[in-house]
């Protein structure tokens, strides 16, 4: 229950650059520097929140698995379970009797011993439910109390840090940051540092657009799959494109988007048939660019020129928060995804560029095709299937 998300890993490339492949934004020294000296305050706050969730993480696990021994009746868990506990207490009476009355259908084969037992092993779930929900409001509860200190730790996670600025900030301040930065450079480190802010940029990595799966319900229910997504990081700089469905209520939309929809689907020969659910190819977005690093107004992700009016997205700079969208896509950028087309983010001020990032086109195509291939052969029945008309 870490609120730190682990770094990037398996990274197809991960390279410093003798010479940089992306001209580096005019503002990204101040930006670095600053973001260097400020994590070793918030890294010190986040690692002090880790400390508060970790006896309730221990709990929710300890809740996992005693709800997989429900699901297949183990009794084995009961010796672990705590009877000072009225929740833990509850659970080892509901194994003692549940065991009792399966014996005594094996003897009888009455059936209302079953039903019995079926109420019994719903009436347990209940209880282990609403445990779960009172450790899940008080982790945010904590969260909230330390909103702050979250948002301002979300620029730090996986950061590459500038060490002397590290170095400079550790002299009032301290944690596992400092005790880092202070050793020699090692491949396992945790953190990763330069030794200027302008290497911050050096550092490009990507990875290649994923092979898409069919779409399946997640773990909490939600639909997942039938995406393929694109990594691309230029210093601190990480951005997340995909390209999945886009789906959306038959209640919630509109005439027009209706027709948008349907127009999109006939241009690309995509066949789709759902009684409460309408689709279309979707494109997403995730960049961590919550201040300017030069002086942008606004981003576009964009095929060409990025001045041309035909942009895939534009948004906002300077909002404070990570750049993230999902929206339905236009025919004609759907085909050129198809074909290969590469996408780039470029920053823009008054129109013109700023900087720009190319988005690796690596297994760009085969990915594409085979998801629009799915989207129109397979998709609509497997959403039949996992998806219940409402009404």
């Amino acid at each position: 229950m870490r609120i730190t998300l682990p770094a990037a890993t398996m990274l197809i490339a991960a390279f410093p650059l003798g010479a940089q492949l992306v001209e580096a934004p005019t503002n990204l020294a101040t930006v670095e520097t600053n973001r260097s000296r400020q994590c070793v305050t918030s890294l010190a706050e986040i690692a002090v929140i880790d400390e508060i969730l970790r006896p309730i993480a221990i709990q929710s696990q300890r809740f996992t698995a005693i709800a997989q021994a429900i699901a297949i009746e183990d009794p084995s868990i009961v010796p672990s379970l705590n009877r000072s506990d009225p929740v833990d207490s509850a659970i080892a009476d509901w194994f003692a009797t549940d065991e009792l009355m399966a014996r005594r259908f094996i003897e009888t084969q009455e059936p209302v011993l079953q039903e019995q037992r079926t109420t019994g092993r719903e009436a347990i779930k209940v209880v282990l439910t609403n445990a779960a929900l009172a450790v899940r409001a008080q982790v945010d509860s904590i969260l909230a109390e330390n909103e702050n200190a979250v948002a301002q730790g979300a620029s730090c996670d996986g950061a590459i840090f500038v060490r002397p600025a590290v170095l400079e900030a550790c002299e009032t301040g301290s944690g596992e940051i400092c005790i880092a930065a202070a050793q020699p450079p090692a491949a396992a480190d945790r953190f990763r540092f330069v030794d200027t802010p302008e290497s911050v940029w050096d550092v490009q990595e990507f990875r290649p657009w994923t092979d898409p799966t069919t779409i399946q319900p997640g773990p909490t229910g939600q639909l997942e799959g039938a995406r393929t997504v694109a990594f691309t990081r230029v210093g601190n700089v990480v951005v997340t494109v995909a390209f999945s469905p886009f789906f959306k209520d038959v209640s919630d939309v509109t005439p027009a988007e209706r027709f948008s929809f349907d127009q999109t689907n006939q241009a690309l020969g995509l066949s789709f048939n759902h009684p409460s659910i309408l689709f279309a190819p979707g494109f997403a977005i995730r960049a961590a660019l919550p201040e300017p690093l030069a002086s942008e107004d606004e981003y576009v992700i964009h095929f060409g020129d990025p001045t041309e009016p035909d942009a895939v997205w534009t948004g906002a700079a300077a909002t404070g928060s990570p750049l993230e969208a999902s929206m339905p896509m236009q025919a004609t950028h759907v085909i050129r995804l198809r074909e290969g087309d590469p996408l780039s983010l470029t920053a823009m001020r008054d129109g013109e560029p700023e900087y720009s990032i190319p988005l690796y086109s690596t297994n760009q195509v085969i990915a594409m095709q085979a998801l629009l291939s799915y989207m129109s052969n397979q998709l609509s029945v497997d959403l039949n299937e996992l998806v219940e008309p409402v009404g």
